[in-house]
């Protein structure tokens, strides 16, 4: 009897241990989330972050507040993210730089954008558009690789920093077309911008709203976009997969991550509000602002596209023996 007792206790304590996780999760979330973004207030990272915070903890019951911790190219908030614990209470917005680029030039990033992260949802994708001054000489971007090829490392390409994600796909770009352009690091787009307009620098690649206007003004000339279609605020300008370079036209995208091992129903629960916090008119809206396209996923599919992209980078990298400052 005692026997059976002892038995029948043990097993009680057995399933209720194991029912603690499941009651756990039901009670998700039970303080507020931290969604951790590893740039600069100001930055394409803070935008998202913020317009997916706001809406994302009422749909979760809760807060999600969003935390800046920036620096070494969004490699310190990233890491942050990865040794955090797998409880779902932190997140962080992950991005081209810090899961492909960011790892594939530092090689003291103590992070592995595979293994260390729970991939949830890709958020959203980010279009760029290559531009010129109004008085270069190319006239279009088969023009400008023609010049390239019988000058070079003479034409003037900007890029925000050796090593950051525009520096190494600049080095894909270059490799794919067989060209070599001459990389001119900048601390931001408002120098770059400066220099292009006045015949200073050649060329550069920047997100929608900080050239479009300088084009609508005739200021710059827009040859090539960074997308898989053409955009209706730009509706002549070919994408760089019209022109045979399917590779380089994938757009920069913005995703939602959390440390690895993060429980299966808290991973669901955040990414199906993740996706109607996109669906929300609000949402749309502010992202086609910045003429951004939601994009969500599964977490295969997007941990599939960070990881195929990180190899290509990875390859990149060697070949272009780009050395982070």
């Amino acid at each position: 009897m005692n026997t059976r007792r002892h038995f029948l206790q043990t097993c009680a304590g057995g399933c209720a241990a194991a029912a603690l996780p499941a009651f756990a999760q039901a009670g998700f979330p039970s303080k507020a989330l931290s969604l951790v973004d590893p740039f600069t207030a100001g930055s394409n990272t803070d935008y998202f972050s913020r317009l997916l915070a706001d809406r994302l903890g009422p749909l979760l019951g809760g807060q999600v507040v969003v935390e800046n911790k920036a620096g070494a190219g969004g490699i310190v908030g990233a890491d942050f993210v990865a040794k955090a614990k797998p409880d779902g209470y932190t997140l962080g917005m992950a991005s081209v730089s810090t899961l492909c680029a960011g790892p594939a030039v530092h090689s003291g990033v103590r992070y592995d954008p595979v293994k260390d992260f729970t991939y949830i949802t890709k958020l959203v994708t980010l279009p760029s558009v290559l531009v010129v001054g109004n008085k270069h000489p190319a006239r279009d971007f088969r023009e400008l690789l023609e010049q390239g090829k019988a000058q070079p490392g003479r034409i003037s390409f900007g890029m925000p920093g050796v090593g950051s994600a525009g520096h190494v796909l600049l080095e894909y770009l270059m490799h794919l077309a067989g060209v070599r352009f001459l990389p001119v690091p900048y601390k931001g787009s408002g120098p770059m911008l400066t220099d292009l307009m006045s015949g200073q620098l050649d060329v550069m690649s920047d997100n929608i709203p900080s050239v479009l206007p300088h084009i609508r003004s005739g200021a710059l000339r827009a040859l090539a976009v960074r997308d898989m279609k053409r955009l209706s605020v730009l509706p002549d300008v070919p994408t760089y997969a019209e022109m045979g370079l399917r590779e380089v036209s994938q757009p920069l995208w913005f995703g939602l991550v959390g440390p690895a091992k993060m429980p299966a129903p808290i991973v669901d629960r955040i990414r199906a509000a993740a996706h109607k916090a996109m669906a929300e008119p609000g949402f749309v809206e502010k992202t086609l602002a910045l003429s951004a396209t939601t994009s969500p996923s599964t977490s295969k599919e997007f941990a599939d596209d960070a990881a195929a992209l990180l190899a290509r980078l990875r390859q990149v990298v060697k070949i272009a023996g780009i050395k982070a400052e």
